[in-house]
């Protein structure tokens, strides 16, 4: 999977890359030397620098998920579901209603966290235990049967199908895992609005490509 991604990373990344290189070219043959070289450079610098993030992101994020989400905007998921295409919208008393009632179709699930799933047991299937929505704070707790645990401050725009459970936008969310001392590690993502601010009780600190503003602040994937 791993070697898939990478190999579609580089083909993705390689594209700006040629259009930089053939500006590039076009300018060192048509001006005289040395002028050619000092306008071909600049213009082809940028270009491998592009190049090198897209590669980088695409291969720490998936090329789907970058090309999919990472510039887009929440119009989309602002659109009410359509009769009959499978989609819920909720609020979070429903979310929690729909589980105490069994009809939350979505059992075992991985976990992202604007766009971070792997590693801190992010990535390994886990099975709801408890949803529970606290209306004076504003926060949607759901607990699994590992003891993992998703705190998510201020949910809103949430959609559910029978294979996934997305909660598009929130203020703060905090992942909370057992340690082998029963004690927890925590993971906190809070939105300011222009970036994603990250802290933890550990000395985890996320690489610049996991986290972005654009995704999901919740994506549960069955």
């Amino acid at each position: 999977m791993k070697t898939f991604r990478t190999i579609a990373a580089f083909f993705q990344a390689l594209l700006p890359l040629l259009g930089f290189g053939v500006v590039s070219a076009v300018i060192y043959s048509d001006f005289q030397s040395p002028y050619n070289l000092i306008v071909a450079i600049p213009v082809l610098v940028p270009g491998i620098y592009i190049s090198r993030s897209i590669f980088n992101m695409m291969r720490r994020r998936g090329v789907i998920s970058v090309i999919a989400a990472d510039n887009s905007t929440f119009d989309l998921d602002n659109l009410e579901p359509t009769e009959g295409d499978g989609v819920f919208k909720l609020t979070p008393e429903e979310v929690q209603s729909k589980f105490l009632k069994d009809k939350l179709e979505l059992s075992a699930c991985t976990v992202s966290i604007y766009g971070d799933w792997e590693g801190r047991q992010l990535n390994i299937q886990h099975k709801l235990k408890t949803v529970e929505f606290d209306s004076k704070i504003n926060t949607l707790t759901l607990l699994f049967t590992d003891n993992c645990l998703l705190k998510i401050r201020k949910p809103r725009l949430i959609f559910s199908t029978s294979s996934y459970l997305k909660i598009v936008k929130a203020t703060e969310v905090l992942w909370q895992i057992p340690d082998d001392f029963k004690a927890h590690y925590q993971f906190s993502y809070l939105n300011t609005g222009k970036t994603i601010k990250t802290k933890s009780n550990t000395d985890w600190k996320p690489h610049e490509y996991d986290i972005g503003i654009g995704m999901n602040a919740i994506y549960l994937q069955g």
